[in-house]
């Protein structure tokens, strides 16, 4: 009798530790959160946010099919890169960290009232991650990851500044800026403990519209408004865009300006489309303003050469729910539509 309890006994632990090797391989397999991809960026930004640069470079290589420097190249010509923080950073960054544009899943440049920042989708696990970073001559302490500009310079680093403050953030995510700051409140963000941009409705309205778009910029009304304003090019640029607007009819102010580029009309390989989408206080305010910006996405191509039409044509325009939307063929020969160099009467105050 009792050698039965006594093997019962046994198997009885033996079970109980079995299942406890499960639950605990099952909590190590799951420790790490899915990766998130470039939609889930409004989750990552302060709701406060002025502007928001994103490029998806897994669609971009995915859609053009190239990689390595015909990568860069083909995604320049296309105006797909213009936003990209990191084509324009040092090697220390591509070279000693592995985050480049064929690497990385996508990025996202960030304009607080903090700072500047940057977010990487990038690849690998967070141990290889701080591997990386330390090997590279980063130090940690309090969860971020510093190092100094000089030793960024070293390869004859451009543009190290963004890369100098590192925070390590859920689903295989990096915040990266030049001041801790903004890491910090990268993180705060990440973690929930303070506001989001999707948990503003009216952003995320106009947001969803980024959906199908391989590079887009997102600006508040200040921003949006600044980026555009014919003025900016000169007392002629202006007058010509007062007259089309006279012609056009009155431009109200939007709450949110949405620009990108993404796959063509039909998908056709080689060819993209280009979407701005403006966000208004209601329906009514922003099926007014498509008719009027629609008038206006035609003819000379104020502040630019050409006409509109030798850069983008007008598909259609259309409203969704409260916000406007033109809908753009680009053409070949298109002028950089997301420098941001020069005016857009369309999409301007």
């Amino acid at each position: 009798m009792r050698v039965r309890r006594r093997r019962a006994t046994r198997a009885l632990v033996a079970t109980v530790v079995l299942v406890a090797a499960v639950v605990g391989g099952v909590a190590v397999a799951d420790s790490r959160s899915p990766d998130l991809d470039a939609s889930d960026v409004a989750r990552l930004v302060p709701a406060g946010v002025t502007s928001v640069d994103v490029v998806d470079w897994s669609s971009v290589r995915g859609r053009l099919g190239v990689s390595g420097d015909d990568l860069l190249v083909e995604a320049s010509r296309r105006d797909l890169a213009t936003r990209s923080t990191l084509v324009s950073s040092d090697v220390v960054v591509n070279d000693g960290l592995g985050w480049s544009p064929s690497t990385v899943r996508w990025e996202a440049f960030v304009q607080t009232g903090v700072g500047t920042g940057v977010l990487i989708g990038v690849p690998g696990s967070p141990a290889r991650t701080e591997e990386l970073l330390r090997e590279v001559g980063y130090v940690e302490a309090d969860g971020t990851w510093s190092i100094e500009v000089a030793t960024l310079r070293a390869d004859g680093a451009a543009t190290p500044g963004t890369f100098v403050n590192v925070r390590l953030l859920d689903g295989g995510v990096v915040a990266a800026s030049s001041e801790a700051a903004v890491v910090d409140q990268l993180a705060d963000v990440a973690a929930g403990r303070t506001a989001a941009l999707a948990d503003d409705p009216g952003a995320l309205h106009v947001w969803a519209r980024a959906g199908g778009l391989d590079a887009f910029a997102l600006q508040d009304a200040a921003a949006g408004c600044a980026s555009t304003d014919p003025a900016e090019a000169g007392q002629d640029v202006a007058a010509q865009a007062e007259v089309a607007v006279t012609a056009a009819g009155s431009l109200r102010p939007y709450r949110w300006l949405l620009r990108g580029l993404g796959e063509g009309p039909d998908g056709r390989l080689g060819e993209d489309r280009f979407e701005v989408a403006m966000a208004y206080e209601a329906g009514p305010a922003a099926a007014e303003q498509a008719e009027v910006r629609a008038r206006l996405a035609t003819g000379p191509f104020i502040g630019q050469s050409g006409t509109v039409e030798q850069s983008i044509e007008l598909r259609r325009h259309l409203v969704d729910g409260d916000v406007a939307v033109l809908d753009f063929q680009r053409q070949e020969a298109a002028v950089s539509l997301m420098a941001f160099s020069a005016p857009f009467v369309a999409a301007s105050c």
